[in-house]
């Protein structure tokens, strides 16, 4: 079966490097390589537009982004990149929600598949070499534990990956081929972690060092790194290896040379056969220039071993070999001051590795052997016909993207070149033989960074999705795919602008009601259903589905499964049957029914009614004057600004009210209800002494705090002011033990 990619839509904004698609709004979010992020409707692939940003600025610039499970995390360097970075949280809507110090220059993070961590690739990049205020900070991965919810973390969440434990392993670890070069650097600081992928169990992550030209094993169970694998190195002089090593040759010349490329991938990606997990590289390259240190010569430059190299002054004329960057830390074997060897930077190819690191497949020459075919003009360019071959002798076409996808049962990788341009796909299916399938490159694109692929389940068009991000160009492209028989598509039915009666089968299928009231009544399956405008009804069935509801007033019925709820704007009713459910309300006063099992639920600004299930639910009610039913289970309740009535259960619940004169109504459960200095006076009923607890925040100490009897009541004050009224208890009952910091 053979696949074809055709170019939908682009937007262009402000900046665009690395993207994450959500399914449930249909939203991408775009890293713009700036302070903020551009936030794009792309429930029509067709005509991307701008939905609103979001600002970073106040924690830096931001690198990457990811989206699972109606979280938003942002990877932000700090404006000193030398110094610790930040992950940022938002809800989907762009609100932010919490934030936590990683490592110096987070350069990419990602979801376990789990969705239970983040993990995060610290690179530490050095401000310089050799200098008096030369700051050379480790690299690491840092691992952000959120399966208590986005709303709990704290930085004790968060543990670091580091690569100390390989300090004393420096020499051997030079010996196996890993590149350990910064001057007067450790192991820790001269490893520069740059992207990661993670197996499909979320107990192993594999993280590129591309300087390093290495690959490190992350094991997940224990947060260590356990190996740090070599790549080896590519012989350019055998069949199949050619380059194009010159920028003034006049023309396209693929020849072999007595070279050797250091893979040094940029991104990583991962898929399955038969249960076994490969990893696809990205051979970008990468070399280091600083003050105080520079690697990069030009092989006309060097002086040249005689004996390995006796035809040494042909090879350095700059139609050759002469023009071309190599590394000057590598390739004086015998350290008699000349070199025996030539290694370039970067392999011009893809690779496929098994899940040790072997080397099971490489692409060779044929980026350069198709571009040269398909695109002339713009061979080794910059992606216009004015810089056609200056590239040639830095890193030709430079593969720095990478992503995997799944279409009809295949395997298929989509490789970005950042220079020439355009995606290559090939069919990865059976792993040691990889097929060329399609190269496209767009007018108009320029430079590719970030791809990411979109399942037919999860795309608005029910065909899957390339989301391709240009950084020079600003771009952000939507590429749909479809296949030659016709397979590989999720149904779509699509309503009109009136008022529609859609009905689906029994198999995962896509509806749109569009404008109008309508009726939406999905089958059993994993569905997705958007009401969009109007007072819709939306009805499915047993499977795990997403439902979203879209403007106007809502009525949206859940079946059975692990669904996806997007209420939208408007006073919407959500019952959501059994199952873990991620329901989001949105603006308006929503009435949210959450069915049995663990349920996140965000009911968003409004005067909202929550009914919380059986189990141990995380509800966050936003501003408004809400009323909540935890009802059992240990329960996460976060009433917001606003007066807000909260009735716990009898579980073991912790309760912030917010902003705002609440009324808490506890279970008899071991609870514990915070209060801050500046969030109102809130009323606690049923308190229960030995059991239940008053957690303070906010830099709130025990000390602060006047206890004080009223007339059937506790006050609680700080200062002047009243903090909490706990009915129906003797102050002189409540110690220290009744109190914790939160």
């Amino acid at each position: 079966m053979s696949i074809n990619l055709s170019a939908r839509g682009t937007f262009t904004g402000s900046g665009a490097e690395i993207s994450a698609f959500d399914p449930i709004t249909q939203r991408t979010f775009v890293v713009a390589g700036t302070s903020k992020l551009d936030v794009l409707n792309t429930s029509n692939p067709a005509n991307p537009t701008l939905f609103g940003t979001i600002d970073v600025s106040r924690f830096g610039i931001a690198n990457s982004v990811a989206v699972k499970n109606g979280v938003v995390a942002v990877a932000v360097e700090s404006s000193n990149k030398q110094a610790p970075g930040t992950v940022a949280f938002y809800d989907l809507d762009g609100n932010f929600l919490n934030a936590v110090t990683v490592g110096s220059l987070p350069d990419m993070l990602t979801f376990t598949p789990d969705g239970k961590r983040i993990l995060v690739a610290n690179e530490g990049e050095p401000s310089s070499y050799n200098q008096p205020n030369s700051v050379d900070p480790e690299g690491s991965v840092s691992i952000i534990d959120i399966s208590n919810g986005v709303l709990n973390l704290s930085q004790s969440n968060v543990t670091t990956a580091d690569f100390r434990g390989f300090n004393s392993q420096k020499s051997e670890l030079i010996a196996s081929g890993v590149r350990i070069f910064g001057p007067n650097a450790t192991v820790a600081q001269d490893v520069e972690p740059e992207y990661i992928t993670v197996s499909p169990d979320s107990k192993t992550a594999w993280i590129t060092l591309q300087e390093n030209n290495a690959i490190a094993i992350l094991d997940l169970q224990t947060g260590q790194i356990t190996d740090i694998q070599p790549l080896g190195y590519k012989n350019h002089n055998l069949p199949g290896n050619g380059l194009d090593a010159s920028d003034r040759d006049g023309g396209i010349n693929i020849q072999n040379r007595p070279v050797l490329g250091m893979y040094q991938p940029d991104a990583i990606a991962s898929f399955t056969v038969n249960g076994q997990t490969y990893l696809v590289t990205a051979n970008e390259g990468d070399a280091r220039d600083y003050t105080g240190f520079s690697e990069e010569s030009r092989v006309g430059s060097l002086r040249l071993d005689p004996t390995a190299f006796p035809n040494a002054a042909a090879l350095q004329n700059n139609a050759v070999l002469g023009r071309l960057n190599v590394t000057n830390t590598l390739g004086d074997t015998d350290r008699d001051g000349d070199f025996d060897q030539l290694y370039a930077f970067g392999a011009r190819s893809f690779s496929i590795r098994d899940a040790q690191g072997n080397l099971i497949y490489d692409s060779g020459d044929q980026l350069e052997q198709i571009t040269a075919t398909q695109v002339p003009s713009i061979f080794n360019s910059d992606g216009t016909s004015a810089s056609f071959d200056t590239r040639s002798d830095n890193k030709g076409p430079e593969p720095e993207g990478v992503v995997t996808g799944v279409i009809d049962g295949r395997n298929y990788a989509f490789i970005g070149l950042e220079r020439t341009g355009g995606v290559m796909v090939y069919d990865v299916t059976n792993p040691t033989s990889p097929s060329f399938v399609q190269y496209i490159n767009k007018t108009g694109d320029t430079a590719p960074e970030g791809l990411s692929f979109v399942s037919a389940e999860q795309s608005p068009t029910g065909k899957p999705l390339l989301i391709v991000t240009n950084e020079v160009s600003k771009t952000t492209t939507l590429f749909e795919i479809t296949t030659a028989n016709g397979q590989g598509y999720t149904p779509v039915i699509n309503g009109t602008s009136g008022n529609d009666n859609l009905n689906g089968g029994n198999s995962g299928e896509i509806f749109y009601g569009f404008a109008g009231n309508d009726n939406i009544n999905a089958g059993e399956g994993n569905n997705n259903l958007y009401g969009g405008d109007g007072n819709d009804t939306l009805n499915s069935g047993s499977g795990d589905d997403i439902l979203n509801g879209g403007d106007d007033n809502d009525s949206i019925y859940a079946g059975e499964g692990k669904n996806q709820i997007y209420a939208g704007s408007g006073n919407d009713l959500v019952f959501a049957g059994a199952g873990d459910d991620l329901i989001y309300g949105g603006e308006g006063s929503d009435a949210i029914y959450a069915g049995e099992g663990v349920n996140t639920i965000y009911s968003g600004d409004g005067d909202d009614l929550i009914y919380g299930g059986s189990n141990s639910d995380r509800i966050d009610a936003g501003a408004g004057n809400d009323q909540i039913f935890a009802n059992g289970g240990n329960n996460t309740i976060l009433g917001g600004a606003g007066n807000d009535t909260i009735y716990s259960g009898s579980g073991n619940d912790f309760i912030n009210a917010g902003a705002g004169s609440d009324t808490i109504w506890l279970g008899g459960g071991i609870d514990t209800v915070v209060i801050a200095k500046g969030n109102g006076i809130d009323t606690i009923n049923n308190f229960q002494l030995g059991q239940t607890r008053i957690g303070l925040s906010g830099g709130l100490t025990f000390n602060d705090l006047a206890i004080a009897q009223g007339t059937g009541t506790t006050l609680i004050s700080a200062g002047n002011e009243l903090l909490a009224s706990l009915s129906w208890v003797q102050a002189s009952s409540l110690t220290t033990d009744s109190f914790v910091t939160v």
